[in-house]
């Protein structure tokens, strides 16, 4: 359970970082719409949440938020790290 929180934290920052502007064109050369937006963050969010109980299961109410906590500071600098250090994808013709 410790690695699906930690796991469920990195893909509701991935979201989250899906959810911005620059860095979904950055990755997939395009910005997205803002429907595509509200789902990502809702997505965020929701696998925030998921990676909270998954804590709290594994570690019950005493420890389970200080492993989320852990969890989701580890996921966030992973994922900025990520995001603004990964090379961007090169569209269209190039001369």
């Amino acid at each position: 359970m410790t690695w699906l929180t930690f796991i469920l934290s990195l893909i509701g920052f991935g979201c989250f970082g899906f959810a911005t502007d620059d860095h979904h064109q950055r990755l997939t050369g395009r910005r997205p719409a803002s429907v595509a937006k509200t789902r990502w963050r809702a997505a965020a969010w929701i696998a925030l949440a998921f990676a909270f109980g998954s804590a709290v299961v594994a570690r019950g109410w005493a420890f389970g938020p200080v492993l989320w906590l852990g969890a989701v500071m580890l996921a966030a600098g992973i994922v900025f790290l990520a995001l603004n250090l990964w090379p961007p994808q090169v569209h269209g013709n190039r001369e």
